[in-house]
């Protein structure tokens, strides 16, 4: 991305890109070559920030209960063969899904980070600690379906209610306010089931654990209330009433369109 803005064919665009801390603790950058260089999300993600990029980590936590990668991990820090060859990183098999196509290699990265999801309603913790990276909105609109609809369950749909700021607009309009989705907002249509984990997007009530981040489990569900159990964090347990809020995405973020 960073070579096509600056029309360089240097590493980062030329840009200067400083690591603070043990590299190590941090996770593998990766340049994606061709469309047959995909790599577990689950495993690997990619830091393209043209800025100083600081991380206050004293311990590798994955190194506690994935042995096998951290020795993988104080290899490639050491420059040490097969590892590190003439500058060359090898990525172990194990991080890799390799490429057929788009529907059966993300069916593949599904099936290695979630297993049988179909388990997950009777073990919500194991689901809680799995997750797909992705680097746009839309692809975790994407994938959100596809898992929702292997969860177990009756699915649900909720429906936005979006308005022109311009009542005069709303009848012409709505159809396209339909299909913007700003940062940080809920798609138009969101689908859930009982049990399935979700995550607040704004803070609601911060002293009651209702933060932007919080991830909880869904109990139930009304025309405008979703009834849920946080799921993490100090308030684990803790049974909460998501109501539907209005928002007023920033007029940058939806094409210079306001709404409701």
């Amino acid at each position: 991305m960073l070579r096509d803005i600056n029309d360089s064919e240097l590493t980062f665009g030329g840009k200067v890109v400083v690591f603070g801390g043990d590299f190590r603790q941090v996770l593998p950058v990766v340049r994606k070559g061709t469309r047959q260089e995909h790599v577990n999300a689950n495993l690997v993600s990619s830091y393209l920030w043209p800025t100083l990029i600081k991380f206050h980590l004293t311990e590798n936590m994955r190194a506690r209960l994935d042995p096998i990668f951290s020795e993988y991990v104080l290899e490639l820090g050491n420059g040490m063969p097969p590892i590190t060859v003439d500058e060359t990183i090898k990525i172990l098999d194990g991080m890799l899904i390799p490429y057929e196509d788009d529907c059966t290699s993300l069916d593949h990265l599904i099936d290695a980070v979630f297993h049988d999801i179909h388990e997950y309603s009777i073990n919500i913790s194991a689901m809680m600690n799995r997750a797909i990276l992705t680097p746009k909105n839309s692809y975790v609109n994407e994938i959100n379906a596809l898992l929702i609809h292997r969860f177990s369950g009756e699915l649900k749909r909720y429906y936005s209610f979006d308005e022109a700021i311009d009542t005069s607009e709303q009848s012409i309009m709505e159809d396209f306010l339909n299909t913007l989705t700003p940062n940080f907002l809920p798609p138009h249509e969101l689908l859930l089931k009982i049990n399935c984990p979700i995550m607040l997007l704004r803070n609601i009530n911060p002293s009651e654990g209702l933060c932007n981040g919080t991830r909880l489990i869904c109990l139930a569900f009304d025309q405008n209330v979703i009834d849920a159990k946080i799921a993490i964090g100090h308030h684990s347990g803790k049974r909460v009433f998501i109501p539907r809020i209005p928002f007023l995405p920033n007029v940058d973020e939806n094409s210079g369109f306001p709404f409701k």
